[in-house]
């Protein structure tokens, strides 16, 4: 039996105010995934992505890939509404001002207005996977995640040429925290992920290790299934890799590269974008198989367990029980571990400067 910790009270996790500090104290200070590098490619290639409660813009400006805030600088209106775009300027829908793709001010309709220029945002890269922290004084990625990117090429060597071949959002009714504490923790699989622990992964092989701002979880596949039946049908390793606070890098085994980013909308409202980075765009019959099944069981099955627990935490009864934390620091699909840590994280950050 492991040592005991009990969680957070449910207040911080149905509180606006919490929330509000949240935005400010960590997601305008953190790194958090945006999109890979496949997407910005060329010159002129531009993509829209949410970090916390603002909407970024990564573009290719003469072959460099720089971040943008998208909001124009002459009345505030959001310069790109759509998730994808091909420009050779930014023209803002609402009064046609246009800045280049680094954000300089071209034209505000002939009038002379100055210099104006639409604020950076900090990008970094890690086997190809872009993040942006609004803060211009964040310590680099490599920092906040050392060692993870030589660990994620050591079972997906080509994960720089990866390409986006699927994307499903769905907004689950619940607290951002919520999400990211049940997904970073196995011991709830055994009895919900019949097919996760069956199909994808071997559970007595699961294993969570803590490093600071990332949560690295490892486990072998199951043997290979039978030919024509459902499920990924190769021997390999599993690797996911959370980065504090909302992103997370997933290798299936056969190199099935994928990543979740929650995004944070009120207090009870979180969405989650689900992606798949393959080899190609157009996905063969057997992806197509492994994304749908992933969706249908894992994704789903979380859904309403999270929204249950984002009305017990509004409970008049609920009373913050224990976490089950194995003194060796490592989790298996029997203890939380991490829970514990991803809330350590949370108080150190809300308690901060």
């Amino acid at each position: 039996m492991g040592s005991r910790h009990n969680g957070l009270s449910g207040r911080y996790y149905t509180d606006p105010d919490v929330f509000a500090h949240e935005l400010d104290h960590i997601f305008a200070r953190t790194w958090q995934l945006v999109g890979h590098v496949s997407q910005v490619a060329s010159p002129g290639q531009v993509f829209t992505a949410p970090v916390g409660d603002e909407s970024v813009l990564v573009v290719n400006h003469d072959g460099a890939v720089r971040g943008l805030y998208n909001v124009c600088q002459h009345r505030g209106h959001r310069l790109v509404a759509s998730d994808f775009a091909e420009l050779s300027a930014i023209t803002c829908p609402y009064h046609a001002w246009t800045y280049d793709l680094g954000g300089r001010l071209l034209t505000a309709r002939g009038e002379n207005v100055g210099e104006l220029c639409v604020p950076p945002v900090r990008l970094d890269t890690m086997a190809g996977f872009l993040f942006a922290n609004l803060d211009p004084d964040a310590i680099p990625l490599e920092d906040t995640v050392p060692g993870i990117e030589s660990e994620l090429l050591a079972i997906a060597p080509d994960a720089g040429q990866r390409v986006l071949s699927s994307r499903r959002t769905q907004l689950i009714n619940a607290n951002w925290k919520i999400a990211v504490e049940n997904y970073n923790e196995c011991y709830h699989c055994p009895n919900v992920h019949k097919s996760f622990t069956t199909n994808t992964v071997n559970p007595g092989s699961y294993r969570i290790t803590l490093r600071g701002s990332t949560i690295h979880h490892t486990a072998q596949g199951p043997p290979p299934k039978p030919s024509g039946s459902t499920g990924h049908g190769e021997v390999g390793e599993y690797g996911a890799f959370y980065t504090w606070p909302v992103s997370s890098i997933q290798c299936y085994p056969g190199r099935e590269l994928n990543t979740f980013r929650w995004v944070p909308l009120a207090v009870d409202q979180t969405m989650l974008i689900r992606e798949w980075w393959l080899d190609r765009a157009d996905l063969t019959p057997e992806q197509q198989e492994v994304i749908e099944l992933d969706w249908t069981t894992t994704v789903v099955e979380d859904l309403s367990i999270m929204e249950s627990v984002q009305k017990g935490a509004a409970s008049r009864g609920y009373r913050p029980g224990p976490l089950i934390v194995n003194p060796s620091g490592v989790a298996d699909v029997h203890s939380e571990n991490t829970v514990a840590h991803l809330q350590r994280l949370l108080l150190d950050a809300l308690d901060g400067p």
